[in-house]
């Protein structure tokens, strides 16, 4: 593990220097992994399945024969797809219940996780769990960006009050920086942002919530929690967030918010907007993030939370309007739920539901699309050569029946270690 561990800071120390200028895309090597050759595997390439013999050398995929074999897998004619991923959830960062959580997307064939806001003093000790070949892979952004009496304020005040946070923080004062950033200004901004980088986040997120009433709420105590940064200061955080070579991904609630986002050029919206209001987005705002190469993540498990609301059927099919809206100009869809006790298999599942997008859509969004918009300078969520050797085989062909495809897992293999 040690030779492993090396490598992997030599390669992502290099690659991270380059990757601020030119953002070259590299793969993670395991020296400590099986030299294997996989025969009569039908593998994915992106729109169909291909037969093919193909060989594993240092947790690298590779489709010419390699010099050493240390073992020969018969995949029986069974279906080979990339790893699926979460590009939205917060429940990696507490102690309880981390074990069984981590199995569960392993079990699952989740291998990679966006954690969209944590606090380093918690998840630190547990990040022996996290960034292995045998583990869940993370990304972390850490404190979000928010004005004063913004979301996530009124959450970390709950959760101390709870004693979530016992032994970590005394007042919600202590968590200010660990917990969220206040900005209200440009002055803020710029006094603040050696402080941010000092946590060393993965991206940046910043936190939009019905910007069209900003003036309406920013100093008003009944929108506690509910409300967000100055859309007026979107387009300068995300400048100088691209100048430190860090990646933007922004909450949004509202279609204004949606617009304010695309229009600043975040790189990623961490929400269908609209899933609680029930407003459509315009074609426009949609053609502009497909012009600036903005992602967005699903998270639609949240419209069940309104289940109980009069109107939920109309939430439902707002939010389907949406997703057809942005599927309509191309705009790039990940799968990400922002649900504590999901792994994002709900969330597929709903979108499976609601028939907007085909089987290979909906793998695409959840391989492919999900894990670039993780990790954007890896080789992995595809299935080529000196790609990273993860990859999921399957009983059935997704392509022509894809409900409940993660129970048709029957061999889990990352960085070319077989997952127990």
């Amino acid at each position: 593990m040690k030779n492993y561990t090396l490598l992997v800071l030599l390669i992502f120390g290099i690659c991270c220097t380059t990757s601020e200028k030119k953002n070259p895309k590299y793969a993670l090597a395991n020296p400590n992994s099986l030299s294997m050759k996989f025969i009569n595997g039908l593998w994915y390439n992106g729109a169909s399945f291909e037969r093919k013999t193909v060989w594993l050398e240092n947790g690298i995929l590779r489709f010419s024969k390699i010099k050493a074999l240390d073992t020969v897998i018969d995949l029986e004619n069974r279906f080979v797809i990339p790893p699926f991923a979460e590009a939205h959830n917060h429940n990696l960062e507490s102690e309880y219940g981390l074990d069984k959580r981590i199995n569960a997307y392993l079990e699952n064939g989740v291998f990679y996780v966006k954690l969209l806001s944590s606090i380093k003093k918690r998840i630190a000790p547990l990040m022996h769990n996290y960034n292995k070949p045998d583990g869940l892979d993370v990304q972390m952004a850490h404190a979000p960006l928010t004005g004063n009496g913004g979301h996530p304020i009124a959450l970390r005040k709950r959760f101390l009050q709870m004693g979530h946070f016992r032994g970590i923080f005394n007042s919600l004062r202590d968590i200010e920086s660990h917990g969220y950033f206040i900005i209200d200004s440009l002055k803020q901004l710029e006094d603040k942002w050696e402080n941010i980088l000092s946590f060393e986040p993965d991206f940046i997120k910043i936190m939009l919530l019905h910007s069209e009433e900003y003036a309406q709420r920013k100093n008003d105590t009944i929108y506690f929690g509910k409300k967000g940064l100055d859309p007026g200061l979107v387009k300068a955080i995300v400048d100088k967030s691209h100048n430190s070579g860090l990646r933007v991904s922004v909450h949004v609630a509202t279609s204004y918010d949606f617009h304010v986002a695309v229009k600043a050029g975040v790189d990623e919206v961490a929400h269908l907007p609209e899933i609680h209001n029930g407003n459509p987005i315009t074609k426009e705002d949609a053609l502009l993030a497909k012009k600036k190469g903005i992602t967005v993540v699903t998270t639609i498990s949240l419209v069940e939370k309104n289940r109980d609301r009069e109107n939920y059927r109309q939430l439902v099919e707002n939010v389907r309007h949406n997703l057809e809206i942005l599927k309509s100009v191309d705009v790039k869809l990940a799968i990400g739920s922002d649900m504590y006790n999901d792994t994002s298999v709900h969330e597929f599942n709903l979108l499976n539901e609601l028939n907007v997008f085909s089987s290979q859509e909906l793998l695409t969004m959840w391989t492919e699309n999900a894990t670039e918009t993780i990790f954007p300078y890896r080789k992995i969520g595809k299935l080529k050569e000196g790609y990273e050797a993860s990859f999921l085989v399957l009983h059935k062909n997704p392509i022509e029946d894809i409900s409940n495809i993660n129970q048709s897992i029957s061999l889990r293999i990352k960085q070319g270690v077989i997952l127990k």
